[in-house]
């Protein structure tokens, strides 16, 4: 709130640049959450191999002792960080109407529960694979939305959201991170308390055929069923893909 209301104050042209300075500065507290968690993890090996190689003596306790310890405070200094980082990304939700995401990888929370979790559609899927890493992400029915950029009427969008949530209490909000449909989608999740996984295209893997594969990656998952509303080829192409697998789409304007 001090940011944007000191660094970026309305009336002034740096008031246009609030939106990435905000973002930048709840990066700035998620890149320390990712170094310090990098940190803790660089030390589970030595603890591993200090805990087998304890004999009784003092010396090996006191070893192990102390990267004990060690471990204890980057994951204390973790912890306030991603305190800090969840403050202030609710701060930016509220400052511009959207929800706040890294670039790439997942938003998600230990320390706190975050309204609307948003994660991505690659750390889903590999936590599918692993069962410990399954407990911190979201759990319920999948149901994927898609659309175009132009909406006429968001609440169109809203009342087809709240009817799938209503038929299906643990939903579990599946979209492409995209304009338009999905930003309004993506909003009323944060509003909701609804999870999120986000498929964004992988534009410097794939190139043109982002898109499209991220449409793959998307059923991939297996949702309970697609809300689509108008849009271009490919969300066209993500309705033919998801009927040629047999998953329930419901067509509804916007």
């Amino acid at each position: 709130r001090i940011l944007a209301e000191g660094v970026a104050p309305d009336g002034f042209q740096v008031a246009d640049e609030r939106e990435s300075l905000l973002w930048g500065f709840v990066n700035m507290l998620d890149a320390q959450v990712r170094r310090l968690d990098r940190a803790a993890d660089r030390l589970v090996p030595e603890l591993r191999d200090l805990t087998r190689s304890q004999d009784g003596s003092e010396v090996r306790s006191r070893e192990l002792e102390l990267v004990t310890d060690r471990s204890k405070s980057l994951t204390a200094r973790r912890d306030a960080f991603e305190a800090l980082r969840d403050a202030a990304a609710e701060a930016y939700r509220e400052a511009t109407g959207s929800t706040w995401r890294p670039r790439r990888g997942s938003h998600v929370s230990e320390t706190g529960k975050l309204t609307s979790a948003a994660v991505d559609a690659r750390d889903y899927q590999r936590a599918r694979k692993d069962r410990k890493a399954a407990a911190h992400l979201p759990q319920g029915t999948l149901v994927a939305v898609t659309g175009g950029r132009d909406v006429k009427d968001p609440g169109t969008v809203i009342a087809s959201l709240d009817k799938a949530r209503a038929k299906h209490a643990d939903m579990v909000l599946v979209h492409g991170g995209g304009p338009g449909v999905e930003r309004i989608a993506a909003r009323w999740a944060e509003r909701n308390g609804v999870h999120q996984v986000v498929c964004k295209p992988d534009w410097d893997r794939h190139g043109r055929a982002a898109p499209f594969r991220r449409n793959d990656e998307l059923l991939n998952l297996l949702p309970k069923g697609v809300i689509a509303f108008p849009g271009s080829g490919i969300t066209e192409n993500l309705v033919d893909k998801a009927r040629q697998l047999g998953i329930p789409v419901a067509r509804c304007a916007a």
